[in-house]
């Protein structure tokens, strides 16, 4: 009876070490993600490219929704141009972040006017809170019809895969820790031929920030490279006002 009765509590002490180690595997990176109760008022990323024309900017506008069925974050891409090129709707859930719908603004027929085309969401991952090691593979994937060829279907496949902490980002003379993905992606066009690219890169995401460094390289001969760094934020008023700026500049009033 002794012996049953020791070996019962050995099983058990054994089975709570491996859970507590099957648990301990994980690591959570929820705080390496977008601050979404800081972004409950809006907050505008601008990100500086590090190739090519480094006048180049990209400006993403992050803001949170709480709503009954639960938090989301909505992040509306600019070019330099301050025009939209992509609107992401994605929502909060306990084990990250997740797409739920993709908009994006192509020239349409005429070429004269940008519209936007809902992408068909096929794999949603944007960003896991809990990782373990780079085995892992985290998959976003949508497809779309432009409205300037409708009869043609892009495609985007991005896989990420966490490979553990990076170097410090600094921003505005604070340091913030980082962690890194790998990523690889394929895009492709389907009309009555099919044409694919493949590339590979890198994101940091940093600490109390989000997304603050990204860096893909496509073709087999890396022919299309680009990285981009975030350099500020401000208020969507400060966006504005750069816009009209620009176009005060471009459109100097007649005398």
């Amino acid at each position: 009876m002794r012996q049953r009765y020791l070996a019962g509590r050995l099983a058990s002490a054994l089975l709570s070490l491996v859970a507590a180690c099957a648990s301990n595997d994980y690591t959570d990176v929820r705080e390496y993600y977008f601050p979404t109760q800081e972004l409950l008022s809006g907050r505008v990323y601008a990100y500086a490219a590090e190739m090519g024309d480094t006048t180049e900017r990209r400006y993403w506008y992050y803001r949170t929704f709480p709503r009954d069925s639960g938090l989301f974050l909505a992040g509306t891409q600019y070019d330099h141009f301050f025009q939209i090129n992509q609107i992401v709707r994605e929502k909060i859930e306990p084990t990250g972040a997740i797409a739920r719908q993709v908009l994006l603004y192509e020239p349409d027929s005429t070429g004269q006017k940008r519209i936007p085309t809902e992408a068909f969401i096929e794999a949603d991952d944007l960003f896991p809170f809990r990782v373990r090691d780079s085995l892992g593979v985290f998959l976003y994937r949508l497809k779309y019809r432009p409205p300037s060829d409708t009869s043609a279907e892009i495609y985007l496949i991005r896989n990420r895969r966490y490979l553990g902490p990076g170097p410090d980002f600094e921003l505005e003379g604070k340091k913030y820790p980082t962690i890194r993905f790998a990523l690889r992606e394929a895009v492709g066009h389907q009309a009555e031929g099919a044409a694919e690219i493949e590339g590979v890169g890198e994101e940091w995401y940093a600490k109390g920030l989000g997304l603050v460094y990204f860096r893909k390289t496509f073709g087999a001969q890396g022919q299309i490279q680009l990285a981009f760094r975030l350099r500020e934020r401000f208020s969507m008023s400060e966006l504005e006002r750069r816009a009209n700026d620009m176009w005060e500049n471009a459109n100097p009033p007649q005398k």
